[in-house]
C-alpha cells in the first residue's frame, strides 16, 4: 500500500466512526407496535376489569364485575382482535399527545384503583386514571369500544341466573353458573384450604329497587349439598354450555312479599390457562313466583 493513499483511508474511517457515533439508541421499529395495558376497580359504578392489547394478535380482556350498565352481564375472560383501524387510532391518540412521556402515579383515584400503562419498543408511559385532558379522554374512550367488542367475544365467561317461589313462609330458590365461552373453565366451588376458594352466594330481596333484606348461604350449606352429591366439591371443570344449577336452603321470606324482586349474588374463584381471578356477578332482578299448587 502506497503512502499516497493513507489519507483517503483515514477520512473513510473517521467517516465510519462519526456516522456510528451518530446512530439513535432503541429507535422503536414500525413492527415494534403499541402495547396497551389498562385497569379500573372501582365501587361507583360497581366495575372491576383488566384489559391488555398487545402489540400484535389479540386484546384480552379480563371482566372481574359485571360491566357498567349491564349488572346482569357475563364475567370472566374474553378476547377480540383489533382491526387495524383501531390499533392506527390508538397509535394516533399516543402520538399526538405525547401519552409516552408521561410518567403519571396511579395511585388510587375516585374511580377506585387502576392504571394505564403504555409501551412501544423500549419506551414506557403511564397516565393517570385521574387526568381529564384531550389525549386520556379519548384514549380511555377507544380502549372502552374495544372492551364492548371484547364482551361479545367470551374465552370463558360465568352468566348467573336465579328463579325463587314462595314455599309457605320461605322462598325456594335455585341458581345456575352458566359457561358462556369457548374454553372450559375451572371453578373453585368449595375449597376451603385456599383464600377465596369457595362459592359465595347472597340472596337479595328489592322493594321499589332498593334492599329490603338480605340472607347469606353459609359454607356449611355449601357442605351439606355437596355431600348429598347436588353440588360439586373442590375444583369443577365447565364445559362450554355446561352449566351448574344449585337449590339453595330455603330462605326466610321478609314481610309482604308480594312486593318483592329478588335477586343473587354469587363470587366464585375462577382459572383459565393458569390465570385465576375471582369473578363477581349478579342475576337480574324478578319477582317472585307464586306458591307451587299441591302435587306439581
Amino acid at each position: 500500500m502506497t503512502l499516497a493513499r493513507w489519507p483517503a483511508l483515514l477520512l473513510s474511517l473517521g467517516l465510519a466512526l462519526t456516522a456510528c457515533g451518530s446512530r439513535p439508541a432503541a429507535t422503536p421499529r414500525p413492527s415494534d407496535g403499541l402495547a396497551v395495558s389498562y385497569a379500573v376497580d372501582s365501587v361507583r359504578p360497581r366495575e372491576a376489569f383488566e384489559l391488555h392489547v398487545a402489540p400484535k394478535g389479540l386484546a384480552r380482556a379480563l371482566l372481574r364485575s359485571s360491566w357498567r350498565g349491564d349488572p346482569g352481564g357475563a364475567v370472566g375472560f374474553f378476547a377480540v382482535r383489533p382491526t387495524p383501524a383501531q390499533r392506527a387510532e390508538l397509535e394516533s391518540v399516543v402520538r399526538e399527545h405525547a401519552l409516552l412521556a408521561r410518567r403519571d402515579e396511579p395511585g388510587f383515584t375516585r374511580e377506585g384503583s387502576g392504571y394505564l400503562r403504555l409501551a412501544h419498543g423500549t419506551r414506557r408511559g403511564e397516565v393517570s386514571l385521574l387526568s381529564k385532558d384531550e389525549g386520556t379522554r379519548s384514549l380511555r374512550l377507544l380502549l372502552d369500544g374495544l372492551l364492548q367488542s371484547a364482551r361479545q367475544r367470551p374465552l370463558a365467561a360465568l352468566k348467573l341466573a336465579s328463579r325463587a317461589r314462595v314455599d309457605g313462609p320461605n322462598a325456594l330458590v335455585d341458581v345456575a353458573l352458566v359457561h358462556q365461552g369457548v374454553k372450559p373453565l375451572r371453578l373453585a366451588i368449595f375449597e376451603p384450604k385456599l383464600p377465596e376458594g369457595s362459592l359465595t352466594l347472597r340472596v337479595i330481596f328489592e322493594r321499589g329497587g332498593r334492599l329490603a333484606d338480605e340472607r347469606f348461604i353459609a359454607p356449611d350449606d355449601l357442605a351439606k349439598l355437596i355431600a348429598k352429591k347436588k353440588l360439586p366439591g373442590g375444583w369443577h371443570a365447565l364445559a362450554p354450555g355446561e352449566k351448574i344449577v344449585i337449590p339453595l336452603p330455603l330462605t326466610r321470606l321478609p314481610a309482604a312479599p308480594e312486593a318483592l324482586a329478588v335477586r343473587v349474588e354469587a363470587s366464585v374463584l375462577a382459572q383459565l390457562d393458569g390465570q385465576r381471578a375471582v369473578l363477581s356477578m349478579s342475576s337480574e332482578p324478578a319477582p317472585l313466583e307464586p306458591e307451587a299448587a299441591p302435587g306439581e
